[in-house]
């Protein structure tokens, strides 16, 4: 499959749309059964927890289901009026996303590459919830899913720091 042809182009092309419907498939079921998950519907919740956990074997597909699912249950928790949280499935549970940053600290968490992150003055929050929606504007209208996802997590990563 390394090799450069044609032959091998077009197999790839098939393999991507495949891949790239599967993820519709898996984004449809993720809405639909966590509504049923809120609405109390046990198997609902059952289901999310096992696939959630037969995915977390890999993890990379694991990143890639905690990116859903949080986008998913996001969305479908500010539709319905819950929290503006997003929810991802620990010990067995569905829980919400705890933020980084504590409020009233002037230091957030830790990041991930090890350094600390500092949180937004208040002088600066105008500033930077402008910068917020223009994320969100982009996020929109972006396309391209790598893309979508970075802007994402920026706006995560931005969100916790005003908070």
């Amino acid at each position: 499959m390394n090799a450069l042809t044609v032959k091998n182009a077009k197999l790839l092309a098939d393999n991507f749309i495949t891949a790239q419907g599967t993820r519709d498939t898996v984004i449809e079921i993720l809405i639909t059964s966590y509504n049923a998950h809120l609405d109390k519907d046990a198997k609902a919740t059952k289901f999310l927890v096992s696939f959630w956990n037969a995915v977390s074997t890999d993890k990379k597909a694991l990143a890639s289901l905690r990116t859903m699912f949080n986008r998913v249950s996001k969305k479908i928790n500010k539709e319905r009026g819950i929290s503006e949280l997003a929810c991802t499935v620990k010990d067995g549970k569905i829980v919400e996303v705890a933020p980084r940053a504590r409020k009233g600290s002037d230091k957030g968490e830790t990041a991930e590459n090890g350094s600390s992150v500092e949180t937004i003055k208040a002088d600066n929050k105008g500033k930077y919830k402008l910068a917020m929606r223009q994320l969100e504007a982009m996020l929109k209208a972006e396309k391209d899913e790598k893309k979508a996802e970075a802007l994402d997590i920026a706006l995560n990563l931005l969100a916790s720091q005003i908070a």
